[in-house]
C-alpha cells in the first residue's frame, strides 16, 4: 500500500488510496475502546492503544471516526508494528508522511492527533 501512495500521481488518487486503507483498520467494539486512550486535540475523535511486546517492540492499535484518518493510522500501525522501541525514538511521522506526499495535505489538528501518538510511542521506551 505505501508504493501505491507514493507513486500516485495526484493528491485524489492518494485520497482514494488512503480511504481503502483504512477499510483494512478494524473496528474496535465499544468496550474495547472504553479501555484505549481518547487522543485530545485532533479534529476528529480518535483512540489508541499502545503496548510494548515481552521482546520490546510495539504493538499499536488505533481507530477513528474519520475514513481518511484510519487509512493515515492503517499505514503508521504497519510502519510501527513489531519494530523495537530504541529504533522508534528516531522515527518521525512528519517525515513518514512528507515521504508518502501526504503531510502537506492534512489539517494541522489531524498531524496534531498523529504527533501525539508519536510522543507516546517515544515515552514508552
Amino acid at each position: 500500500m505505501i508504493e501505491q501512495i507514493q507513486q500516485a500521481k495526484n493528491w485524489e488518487e492518494r485520497y482514494r488510496l488512503l480511504i481503502q486503507a483504512g477499510k483494512n483498520l478494524p473496528q474496535p467494539t465499544e468496550n474495547e475502546l472504553a479501555h484505549w486512550t481518547e487522543i485530545q486535540g485532533c479534529e476528529v475523535r480518535l483512540w489508541c492503544k499502545i503496548s510494548q511486546n515481552l521482546d520490546r517492540t510495539l504493538q499499536l492499535k488505533a481507530y477513528s471516526e474519520a475514513r481518511i484518518m484510519n487509512g493515515l493510522l492503517f499505514l503508521l500501525i504497519n510502519a510501527v508494528n513489531g519494530k523495537p522501541l530504541d529504533e522508534l525514538q528516531q522515527f518521525d511521522i512528519t517525515i513518514f508522511f512528507t515521504e508518502l506526499g501526504i503531510a502537506q495535505r492534512l489539517s494541522s489538528t489531524r498531524l496534531n492527533g498523529l504527533k501525539q501518538i508519536e510522543q507516546s510511542i517515544k515515552e514508552l521506551s
